[in-house]
């Protein structure tokens, strides 16, 4: 049996949602090289960045789903920066 991007992504969705975010990092990655432009993967997995903490990967692959056409990173980014902007000007002051 042949494993496809769609099952990676499937799998990495269900760890994600019982926390295994390290795990369904590697199941997104899985996705994505089986599918080199798969927003849906890329968003997926900066989530679980974030929720881990790792704001730059984060941050990098919400950029590429939202390159990618994925409205919620696109949505997601704005928010993202807008916060982590205000941050950096509260720190400065």
């Amino acid at each position: 049996m042949t494993v496809t991007a769609k099952d990676c992504y499937q799998k990495g969705l269900q760890l994600e949602q019982k926390g295994h975010y390290q795990k369904a990092i590697l199941a997104f990655n899985q996705a994505i090289d089986n599918k080199i432009k798969s927003a849906e993967a890329y968003f997926e997995r900066g989530v679980c960045f974030y929720k881990l903490g790792n704001i730059r990967q984060a941050s990098d692959d919400l950029a590429a789903a939202a390159l990618l056409g994925c409205k919620a990173a696109e949505f997601w980014s704005k928010y993202d920066r807008n916060k982590i902007q205000k941050s950096d000007e509260d720190n400065e002051s």
